[in-house]
C-alpha cells in the first residue's frame, strides 16, 4: 500500500509540475513576450524562458510516466483475471499520449520560432529579418496559438480523470472488513 502511495505521489507531482509549467508559459511567458517591441524581441524572451524550463518540464513528464508505470504495476495484482483495461484507464492513456504529443509539437514550434527570429546572423529587430524568415516566423507563431492551450487543457483533464477514478480508500476498507467477517 505504501509503495502504491509513493507511485501515485510521483505520478501526481509530475503531472502538477507539467500543468503548472505549461499554464505559466502560456499565460505568463508568452503573454509577456506578446507585449515586446517586436517579434524578434518576443522570440528572444520566449526562447530564453522556455530553454530554461525545458529540462524541468521534461523531468516532470518523466516523473509522471514513472509514477504511472509504478501505479499500474502495483494495481496489476488486484486486476488478476481481467484481460482488458477499464475504459477510464484507456482514456487516461490516450490523454497522456495527446498531452505528450502537444508538448513535443509546442517544443518544435518554439524551436522554429527561435531559428526564424534569432538565426544567428546579427538580427536585432523584426525589420532586420528577410521576407522569407519573417514569413517563417509568422507561420510558426500561428502554429503555436492553439497548442499552447492544448497542453494545460489535456494535463488538467488528466488530473480530473485521476481524481475521478481513484479507488475510495474508505469503501475499500469496508469491503476488506466485510470479506474478513
Amino acid at each position: 500500500m505504501k509503495s502504491e502511495l509513493a507511485w501515485r505521489g510521483a505520478r501526481d507531482l509530475g503531472l502538477a509540475v507539467w500543468l503548472g509549467g505549461a499554464l505559466m508559459g502560456a499565460v505568463g511567458l508568452n503573454g509577456t513576450a506578446a507585449r515586446a517591441a517586436d517579434r524578434v524581441a518576443a522570440a528572444r524572451i520566449t526562447s530564453t524562458g522556455w530553454s530554461r524550463w525545458t529540462p524541468v518540464g521534461a523531468g516532470a513528464i518523466g516523473l509522471h510516466l514513472v509514477g504511472v508505470a509504478g501505479t499500474v504495476k502495483t494495481q496489476r495484482g488486484r486486476r488478476r483475471g481481467k484481460r482488458l483495461p477499464d475504459p477510464a484507464t484507456a482514456i487516461k492513456a490516450a490523454t497522456t499520449v495527446a498531452a505528450m504529443a502537444a508538448s513535443t509539437y509546442s517544443y518544435l514550434v518554439g524551436k522554429r520560432i527561435q531559428h526564424a527570429a534569432l538565426g544567428g546572423d546579427g538580427v536585432s529587430t523584426e525589420a532586420d529579418l528577410s521576407a522569407e524568415r519573417h514569413e517563417r516566423l509568422v507561420r510558426a507563431e500561428r502554429g503555436l496559438g492553439w497548442v499552447q492551450w492544448a497542453v494545460p487543457a489535456l494535463t488538467a483533464a488528466l488530473i480530473v480523470g485521476y481524481a475521478g477514478t481513484e479507488p475510495d480508500r474508505e469503501s475499500r476498507r469496508t469491503r476488506l472488513s466485510l470479506r474478513r467477517a
